[in-house]
């Protein structure tokens, strides 16, 4: 059923978007569709948000039925004075995404009742929520000289640096895992805020996904305002990333921050194609991506090429889409990096043929400890047999390669 409809049938159920899932671990992670779906959690349960600054819930001892990742569901409030009843719920103080631990006991399995689709329609419905009210034109995003980059070690988690000229220049993601308790964010961000107001470099954020993004919460606004202009996926998709975002725009202005809608797609199945949103010959590429539900390959993938290197920033893409629509637009002789999509974890098939000429040299993993198994043996695998020398964060600390 669509989320209009739903709203006006099942007026007694709030709607969730499902962050993650894990089976093994028996946990999920998900988050409120808007801040009128929060405030009805929040009224049910009776307990104030201004405790804790984050509306994420993490759901333990969860043995119902499988759940879809990035897709809406409902939950009746029923089930939500149950919890409360039983005091299943505990205010979690420590995180700036968790904000809520539900623990269940073993004679609950029904959690989600049902699923809600987001349509066209929809989004109209939704969409002081789930866009951004920047623009998408004339990116300030230009630069030349001596590139080199900076793959911090976050752990489970991505943050790359751009440094051009001696001078950090982009910041492409600034994650942290999602587990991270605050202390722990805060070291990973450390005195990085310093050299940003010093630099005012730009900021990217490949794809709303929580370890894209966690270390960008811990910063204070005006930390934020270091940086210079801010380039984001427009589909906002859930209550804290929303937040998240009027903060950035808040400190950086609206007139420089650019939201990129995703390209329509004209047909179903297969992967998400990549289109350059920059010129080609430049240092600096930005590839869009289709619409997929999916926001790992709907998100937005920077090249940087130099006479002699290139390296390609991934995100969580897939190995197709980097292989058929970014390693065309690096068909010269030269040496090729790669920041290994999805922490080295299911990326698609591996498919990966650099042209004749393109010599492989790192594949660079930012990984920490985990329970996904990341990286995966067969991806580490195949990519030595392409003629990379892998590297992992996790294992040598921040990375840095120049170009």
């Amino acid at each position: 059923m669509y989320y209009y409809y739903h709203k006006k049938q099942y007026p007694d159920a709030i709607l969730i978007y499902i962050e993650e899932y894990n089976r093994i671990n028996r946990t999920v992670l998900f988050d409120f569709v808007d801040s009128n779906e929060f405030a009805i959690f929040a009224q049910n349960i009776n307990l104030d948000r201004s405790s804790t600054g984050a509306s994420m819930v993490l759901i333990t001892n969860y043995i119902g039925r499988r759940v879809q990742e990035n897709t809406v569901y409902a939950i009746s409030l029923t089930t939500l004075k149950l919890w409360h009843s039983e005091q299943a719920i505990t205010t979690e103080n420590n995180s700036f995404l968790i904000g809520y631990n539900i623990e269940l006991n073993s004679n609950q399995q029904q959690v989600f009742d049902r699923s809600v689709t987001i349509g066209e329609f929809d989004d109209f419905q939704l969409l002081s929520h789930m866009t951004g009210n920047g623009h998408n034109s004339n990116l300030p995003f230009t630069a030349n000289g001596q590139i080199s980059v900076v793959i911090r070690n976050v752990g489970q988690g991505n943050w790359n640096e751009i440094h051009t000229n001696n001078a950090v220049n982009v910041i492409f993601d600034a994650g942290a895992p999602f587990n991270a308790a605050r202390s722990q964010v805060l070291g990973i961000i450390g005195n990085r805020p310093l050299t940003y107001a010093r630099d005012k470099p730009g900021l990217i954020l490949s794809h709303w996904d929580k370890d894209h993004y966690h270390s960008l919460i811990g910063m204070t606004d005006a930390e934020l305002s270091g940086f210079s202009y801010f380039i984001c996926r427009d589909r906002v998709p859930n209550y804290t990333s929303r937040i998240l975002f009027v903060r950035i725009k808040n400190a950086v202005g609206a007139a420089n921050t650019f939201c990129i809608p995703a390209i329509a797609r004209t047909r179903r199945g297969g992967y998400t194609s990549l289109v350059p949103l920059t010129a080609s010959h430049q240092q600096h590429i930005l590839f869009n991506s289709q619409h997929h539900k999916n926001r790992n390959i709907s998100g937005i993938v920077l090249a940087l090429r130099t006479s002699t290197s290139s390296m390609i920033l991934s995100g969580d893409s897939l190995y197709e889409q980097l292989q058929t629509d970014v390693i065309p637009h690096l068909n010269y002789p030269h040496g090729h990096n790669l920041i290994v999509p999805h922490h080295g974890g299911n990326a698609g098939i591996y498919n990966y043929r650099l042209p004749s000429g393109v010599n492989p040299l790192d594949a660079i993993i930012s990984v920490g400890p985990n329970t996904y198994g990341h990286p995966m043996w067969s991806n580490t695998n195949a990519l030595t047999t392409t003629g990379f020398l892998t590297k992992r964060t996790d294992k040598i600390g921040d990375i840095s390669i120049i170009l």
